[in-house]
């Protein structure tokens, strides 16, 4: 039996859905325990410290994405009990907190999705045109960040036609940015070498610029029909895809010059159930490549190995602990790798570190909210999401 079908929709009563459905459930109740009604934001993590579990701090960020996987659980049928267009609406009242590019970035994905309407009034408070040169990230060229900003813009023209001929050729200077990073090997760098932090970084690039990457840029050829956008999403893709662990497990940092590992640690249970996968469906539907075996055996790095998974997934406590790192200071292995002792990290006994951030849980539903199969539940047989637009995904036929 096929464990997805010809949507990447997975199939009913296999260990992946079954398992892919209870991590889904989590997080809708991990969020709704999370969120902070007097602040209007979601908390960042939650903590097990003496056998407690305590909730801290709140998140600009964090709430954003989380807004964007609510909306996406929202869409395919699922409960949602918070007030995410009264939380977005609140986000873009104070719009003179964000300070990040990628804030702003994920601002727009939030819109584009939840609301279209509201991209309009953000071009009479701020210059869209002119925040390249206005915040940190962006002027130090951060891919992840870039490639946040360029997937916003991207929602918010598709369904907004006035925001779309405001910002003219604006996303095609974004993929430039995040194009000057790419090493020619299938890895991104992190960040612009014309700075100092830069040069310290020199070629590294962390998974996470590379599966924003993948997302962003497969989102931009398919909307933009840029042959070079997907042929580099593509080389990205099977680069990390070389690389992925016999257990299904990603590498952390990557040489942007020759596309070697450079660090294994640590591994990010985020990236393993949700940001992979987001990033390999989408290439996957705007290439044609076939990565499913690759998506799998990323899930499966928990979902096959029942040891693993019950010390990441506490059900009891809505908790998905968000990395294993190495029993030593995860810095320390970093500066061994720079010295270029990488074998080191192959004598390394990693351990699990009981943090949960709020975004894996945001994450996890945008990308499998609508994949599963529940019952009592059906996929309605219409587009009902405007992230559906982008996964071109045709439900008429089901």
């Amino acid at each position: 039996m096929s464990i997805m079908n010809k949507y990447f929709q997975f199939t009913k009563n296999t260990k992946q859905n079954n398992f892919l459905s209870e991590i889904v459930q989590i997080s809708l109740k991990g969020l709704e325990e999370m969120f902070l009604p007097e602040t209007n934001e979601f908390a960042m993590t939650k903590l097990k410290s003496n056998n407690s579990i305590v909730i801290e701090n709140s998140n600009l960020r964090y709430t954003l994405i989380n807004l964007i996987g609510l909306q996406k659980a929202q869409s395919h049928g699922f409960e949602v009990n918070v007030d995410i267009h009264n939380i977005l609406k609140n986000k873009i009242v104070h719009l003179n907190s964000i300070s990040s590019i990628g804030d702003l970035g994920l601002l727009l994905w939030a819109i584009g999705l939840i609301s279209p309407e509201n991209a309009t009034p953000l071009l009479t408070k701020i210059n869209l045109n002119e925040v390249l040169n206005e915040f940190k990230d962006s002027k130090s060229n951060y891919t992840m960040e870039l490639s946040w900003f360029l997937t916003g813009l991207l929602f918010a023209s598709t369904f907004n036609e006035k925001f779309k001929n405001s910002i003219d050729n604006l996303p095609a200077k974004v993929y430039q940015r995040i194009r000057k990073n790419y090493g020619g090997h299938g890895i991104f760098q992190h960040e612009d070498k014309n700075n100092f932090e830069g040069k310290l970084r020199a070629n590294i690039g962390t998974l996470a610029d590379q599966l924003y990457s993948i997302y962003a840029l497969s989102l931009f050829s398919q909307q933009m029909n840029n042959e070079e956008a997907l042929l580099i999403a593509k080389e990205c893709s099977e680069k990390i895809c070389e690389h992925q662990g016999k257990n299904g497990e990603w590498k952390w940092q990557y040489n942007s010059e020759n596309g070697k590992v450079i660090n294994n640690f640590p591994i990010h249970s985020v990236h393993q159930l949700a940001l992979a996968p987001m990033a390999l469906f989408s290439i996957q539907m705007t290439s044609g490549i076939d990565f499913s075996e690759n998506i799998l055996k990323s899930i499966n790095w928990l979902c096959e190995n029942p040891k693993l998974q019950k010390q990441i997934v506490d059900s009891k406590n809505n908790v998905i602990w968000n990395k294993v790192a190495p029993v030593f200071n995860n810095k320390l292995n970093s500066i061994f790798n720079f010295l270029k002792f990488y074998s080191f990290g192959k004598y390394i006994n990693p351990k699990v570190e009981y943090v949960c951030s709020s975004y894996d849980f945001g994450w996890i539903l945008y990308t499998f909210a609508g994949r599963i199969h529940l019952e009592n539940k059906n996929i309605e047989k219409k587009i009902n999401s405007n992230a559906q637009v982008f996964e071109i995904i045709d439900f008429s036929t089901q």
